[in-house]
């Protein structure tokens, strides 16, 4: 009897050991599983949050895109409604070209430039007639372009006038341009004038033909550019 009980609490003691053994394996594994589970759910989610980051930058990149689309859109309309004026304005100024008129696209504007000897009397900072009837064309495509802001600068070369210094001759005959302009209806509003004396210079104030080209007025066309950029 003492040997069958001392057989059967070895079986006991290997079988509960054995079975130990399993339940430690069993839990083992069970957490080696739920571990899996987590690095399974941390996966997911952080896949989810990558999927959102990037469709929240593809919007935006589309967003940016479109608004770029939009912009050089404006940009175009601009650049071509420059173009188209500058065109109908040399067309229309085209007897005077002979006459010391020249029309330019610059920076995005037109530069209609007049020389002294056309504009004013001789000697003097009033209109002269023939200067009046040039201006009276170019009124005709201000009148018809009503978008226009209008920029009148006066030069002068560097030989002191008789008019006072450099700086209120041209001045004074730009402003002159504009309260010619105005009595040709065009709207006060648009126009403003400006004075540059002789410190932008176009030719070279050592020659006779280069003081004759800084004598002279620029009158500039500029399109109202912040409506057409801002166009949606």
């Amino acid at each position: 009897l003492s040997m069958t009980a001392c057989v059967s609490s070895k079986k006991y003691k290997a079988a509960t050991a054995s079975a130990l053994a399993a339940k430690n394996a069993g839990d083992s594994l069970m957490k080696k599983g739920n571990d899996l589970q987590t690095q399974l759910d941390n996966a997911i989610s952080s896949n989810k949050m990558l999927t959102e980051e990037r469709d929240r930058y593809q919007k935006e990149t589309d967003s940016a895109s479109g608004k770029l689309k939009t912009l050089q859109s404006a940009v175009d309309d601009y650049t071509g409604s420059v173009d188209q004026l500058q065109k109908k304005t040399a067309d229309r100024m085209a007897d005077y070209a002979e006459r010391g008129v020249e029309v330019t696209n610059k920076d995005g504007m037109v530069h209609v430039t007049m020389q002294d000897k056309l504009l004013y009397k001789k000697g003097s900072n009033k209109v002269a007639k023939d200067g009046e009837t040039a201006l009276g064309t170019l009124a005709s495509v201000l009148n018809e372009n009503p978008n226009l802001k209008v920029l009148v600068v006066g030069h002068t070369d560097d030989r002191a006038g008789k008019g006072g210094d450099n700086w209120t001759v041209s001045t004074e005959r730009a402003n002159n341009i504009v309260r010619m302009l105005k009595t040709m209806k065009i709207d006060p509003s648009r126009l403003t004038s400006a004075g540059q004396g002789q410190y932008n210079a176009a030719g070279d104030n050592s020659t006779a033909e280069g003081r004759a080209q800084n004598r002279r007025t620029e009158i500039i066309l500029s399109p109202e550019s912040f409506k057409l950029l801002n166009k949606e």
